[in-house]
């Protein structure tokens, strides 16, 4: 869904991202979505700590947790995947004017990040993906995915985006069979957005376990 808000997850606890991923892994989650991201509102003083009205932090989390009960869903098929790619928006680069160095390429609708600055997500996450053999692209959009994908074949994709881009992307991506683990924004907006490099990480290297296991 799209925000009518904006929001900044990234004070809260990292127990409460822990948790959610946890519970979807396990299939542990027994109560209605709505009923278990109130009690995590509640557990986790997500409205006191973001400012955000109960209502408006319920629905951050519902979305975080659906977001997490689809990977869970992906989670055997990714992890056997061997042609991976990246997708960032561009919306969490550290500038975005002329002082972001980043080229867009219009033929495969993506910036390519030039490492000009060594906190930008962007940077960090590129160095990481590139080590770990994936395909990076930094879009302006979910509606890019698809042409992308016309052209090269993946079949396992790490999308980073806010819950409506994810929505959009998933259901393109069907259509291509593509197993995907997605990371939800945890600061949304039109710029310096962020997403949870841990997660990242996690997800990246996870697979990596499996393989030399």
């Amino acid at each position: 869904m799209g925000y009518t808000f904006t929001f900044d997850l990234s004070k809260l606890s990292q127990t409460l991202f822990k948790e959610i991923a946890e519970l979807s892994e396990k299939g542990k989650i027994t109560e209605k979505i709505g009923d278990m991201a109130r009690n995590m509102v509640k557990k986790f003083d997500v409205d006191k700590i973001t400012g955000l009205p109960v209502c408006d932090s319920i629905t951050v989390i519902e979305d975080l947790i659906n977001a997490s009960i689809k990977n869970s869903v992906h989670k055997d098929r990714f992890l056997n995947a061997n042609k991976r790619v990246l997708f960032l928006p561009h919306c969490c680069r550290k500038y975005m004017d002329s002082r972001c160095k980043a080229y867009f390429d219009p033929d495969i609708t993506s910036y390519l990040c030039r490492h000009c600055s060594e906190d930008c997500q962007v940077h960090k996450a590129t160095i990481l993906a590139k080590k770990e053999n994936y395909d990076v692209y930094v879009l302006p959009g979910g509606s890019c995915v698809k042409k992308i994908f016309q052209k090269k074949p993946y079949n396992g994709v790490i999308g980073v985006a806010c819950t409506e881009e994810i929505s959009l992307s998933t259901k393109i991506l069907e259509q291509f069979n593509v197993s995907v683990q997605n990371i939800p924004l945890i600061k949304n907006g039109c710029s310096r957005t962020q997403f949870n490099f841990e997660t990242l990480q996690k997800i990246m290297l996870e697979r990596d376990k499996k393989i030399s296991g």
